[in-house]
């Protein structure tokens, strides 16, 4: 597991720049969801996950673990609150 460090990570920036543009998240057919119940609905949709960030705070790595044991997505623990504004 990836533990993001820094709000200047490139990841985190690219993150919200397909958070904030459409034209991005059509372009890559991707798109973010935040929350528990978003994520549990999407798996229950048939939505792949890539990437899960979640906050070890709110959310242990085993009840995370437990709730997309059927996904193939990375888990990267994010180190605060919500994405940067830019």
């Amino acid at each position: 597991m990836k533990q993001i460090t820094s709000v200047q990570n490139p990841y985190i920036k690219a993150l919200v720049q397909l958070q904030e543009k459409a034209k991005l998240r059509k372009q890559t057919s991707t798109f973010l969801i935040e929350g528990k119940r978003e994520i549990e609905l999407a798996l229950k949709g048939g939505y792949k996950m890539e990437t899960i960030l979640f906050l070890s705070e709110i959310i242990s790595e085993k009840e995370l673990t437990t709730l997309i044991k059927s996904s193939n997505s990375e888990k990267i623990e994010n180190f605060k609150r919500g994405l940067p504004k830019n």
